[in-house]
């Protein structure tokens, strides 16, 4: 493997305990902190007066503005550093490593480009023969992606292993956010994007250079299995006997709750006789919304057919939208999510007309509606309009949800409406997209469910990691469809997730 010319920049080791730890981690947090404050690497000497360290104290542990800035980038990149996957794909490998470590540069972004700064200042300096410090050496990428690419390297030639381990370092790291920021005003989402579109045009053409296929991005799916299984994993209605009798509640229980008194039915979000939505109030103004997308995998069923689970939550404090969209296979999936963003922009716009509060906007859905809701959630919405508040949906709550579709491509039941290809289920996947820089998720599934759906929910809690996933519930003894009831059961913790995300949550939880 490519391997540098110098040798890297290791950070001080901290003292264990007591007054030395104390010290040096002051030194540090107070480094960082003016850094974030004023983007640049401060000396040793403004480090030590802003504490309110001596010089010489500061001084025995961090001997230079070198040491320092090592300290303070192993700070905030050492859990990247550590990151390994056995994963046996090296493309997807390289998929997990953008997509768990993009979010922590975004977050450590002032002290990155603090660190590239004093490192082109010191080559400039050095060059001239006035460099009086240790330079600063950066490289740690270089480790990080041989891994791994690692996988990669017995289908290339080493000169085609080693120009594509230099390519990805490019585009691996802070250079791509002075650059896609800078230059082209890009959001960080949107550079996150763009930094694996790269990653993945070097890696198909390492390939062809190569002679081997390149196949294309795919993220990770249940293991190569027969048609027919993946039918007896996502049919629901087949692996239930008694769906018929859950459906037929469902009826009863949202013709009962549409009685009540209060209900806004069919206001338009869009010109599509489908973009319709229902609302019912809370009692006072301000209230948090509670956004709900039915399932039906994005081809069945319609908002008022689980019309039963907004009395509950409005009775918690909450009003309720109940969203429809139009089916597949008259439309994609595509088209459908284009559809429900429109509605969460009318929702944001008008909540406060129907005793809602635009800014605690939490979106749910189940099966179908709980991908929707999660899509929802790393949505871009200063893109979408420049009204709209990049936090616009709170947090999410998906039921029994779908977070890579990849495997409904071989799922016979399903593949000839959804029309998915291999391009657009991997776009349509909330597993394959950068974690979203705001707002949380939370995923429930039935404790009876089969394991595919087992899978995805533990996909989507690894993909983005505990920052934005901030709890995994699992139902003991509900199926795929009646895990919805435990919604609209005050006394479930599927129901005690909802009013939590929706602020309403007095109890213990």
């Amino acid at each position: 493997m490519a391997r540098l010319k110098h040798k890297l920049s290791e950070p001080p080791t901290p003292p264990e305990r007591g007054v030395k730890a104390a010290t040096f981690k002051l030194l540090l947090d107070t480094a960082m902190d003016i850094i974030k404050e004023s983007g640049h690497i401060p000396s040793v000497a403004e480090a030590a007066a802003r504490s309110r360290v001596s010089r010489a104290t500061a001084y025995r542990y961090f001997p230079s503005r070198s040491a320092l800035v090592t300290a303070v980038i192993d700070s905030s990149l050492g859990p990247v550093r550590k990151l390994a996957s056995d994963n046996p794909n090296g493309r997807e490998r390289v998929h997990e490593l953008f997509l768990q470590t993009f979010p922590r540069f975004k977050e450590f972004e002032a002290q990155l480009r603090a660190a590239a700064q004093l490192s082109l200042e010191q080559w400039g300096l050095e060059r001239a023969g006035l460099l009086e410090e240790e330079p600063y050496r950066r490289g740690h990428r270089v480790r990080i992606l041989e891994h791994a690419i690692e996988p990669l390297a017995p289908l290339m030639r080493p000169s085609v292993r080693d120009r594509l381990h230099h390519a990805l370092s490019v585009v691996y790291g802070i250079e791509p956010y002075v650059i896609l920021k800078d230059i082209w005003g890009l959001r960080d989402r949107e550079v996150e994007r763009t930094a694996l579109w790269m990653a993945d045009a070097l890696i198909d053409a390492a390939l062809r250079e190569s002679g081997q296929p390149t196949q294309g991005a795919r993220m990770p799916r249940a293991t190569r299995r027969p048609p027919e299984w993946f039918d007896t994993q996502y049919n629901n209605r087949a692996r239930i006997p008694g769906h018929p009798a859950i459906l037929q509640h469902w009826a009863d229980a949202s013709a009962s709750a549409l009685q009540q008194p209060g209900w806004v039915l069919d206001l338009a979000y869009g010109d599509d006789p489908s973009e319709r939505l229902d609302i019912l109030p809370a009692q006072g103004p301000g209230a948090p919304v509670f956004v709900y997308i039915h399932g039906g995998y994005w081809r069945a069923l319609d908002k008022r057919d689980h019309a039963f689970i907004a009395p509950p939550l409005v009775e918690a404090g909450a009003t309720v939208v109940m969203l429809n969209y139009a089916l597949c296979p008259a439309v994609s999936i595509e088209h459908i999510v284009l559809q429900l963003v429109q509605a969460l922009a009318w929702v944001h716009r008008r909540a406060s007309e129907h005793g809602g509060d635009p800014a605690r906007i939490v979106v749910a859905g189940h099966s179908a509606g709980g991908h929707l809701a999660t899509m929802l959630l790393a949505c871009d919405w200063p893109t979408v309009a420049a009204d709209l508040p990049a936090d616009l949906v709170k947090s999410a709550l998906s039921i029994s949800g779908l977070y890579e579709l990849e495997s409904l491509r071989h799922t016979p039941f399903l593949a000839p409406d959804l029309g998915l290809s291999e391009a657009s289920a991997l776009r349509l996947s909330p597993a394959a997209m950068p974690a979203p820089s705001c707002g949380s998720l939370v995923t429930v599934v039935g404790g009876d469910e089969s394991e595919e759906f087992h899978r995805q929910a533990a996909l989507i809690s690894g993909a983005w990691g505990p920052r934005v996933v901030i709890a995994a519930e699992s139902e003991t003894g509900r199926n795929h469809m009646n895990v919805l009831d435990e919604l609209a059961n005050p006394l479930s913790s599927t129901h005690r997730r909802a009013l939590e995300l929706l602020g309403l949550c007095h109890g213990n939880p």
